[in-house]
């Protein structure tokens, strides 16, 4: 009896602690690379801690400079850096990564800022420690598709594979 209430414990403790199992989601499509309009989305009011994107626009951080800023619904859009990593970017096998993000400027300058991250392989998903960014207007960038445009539809609602709903 005693093993039993100690192994449900374990178990529980274990749950609450895997930040895969975080209820702080990100759900905003306009953090898409694809998404060229600065709404001016900023993450200096984010509260640090553990993340899941669930966003139609797609789940991972982009790989490559989103150069120019002006991207993902900011002026400063935070991207995932190679710099110094040997292999993926992204964790597998239930694994964990510290990685840097770049904030890209409009000068040019694909990393003007840096802040560093955590990165957690869920299996079918992946969950991000993120801090809050230094000054406003910037944020970090999720996902790469747009919503269809109007009078379009897909499965998914985005790009790629739009077409006329009318038929």
């Amino acid at each position: 009896m005693i093993c039993i209430f100690l192994f449900f414990c374990f178990i529980t403790v274990t749950t609450l602690e895997d930040p895969c199992f975080t209820t702080k989601l990100i759900d905003d499509w306009r953090r898409s690379v694809a998404n060229g309009d600065s709404s001016q989305i900023c993450d200096n009011v984010l509260e640090e801690g553990w993340y899941r994107v669930v966003s139609g626009s797609g789940e991972l951080m982009p790989t490559v400079c989103p150069y120019g800023g002006f991207r993902c619904g900011t002026t400063t859009p935070f991207w995932l850096s190679s710099s110094e990593v040997t292999g993926s970017l992204y964790p597998d096998n239930s694994s964990t990564v510290n990685r840097t993000t770049c904030g890209a400027n409009y000068y040019g300058d694909c990393c003007e800022k840096t802040i560093d991250i955590r990165i957690k392989d869920c299996g079918c998903y992946y969950v991000y420690y993120l801090k809050p960014t230094t000054g406003c207007y910037s944020a970090y960038c999720f996902g790469n598709q747009l919503p269809c445009p109007d009078g379009l539809t897909s499965s998914t609602g985005f790009t790629p594979g739009c077409t006329n709903s009318s038929y």
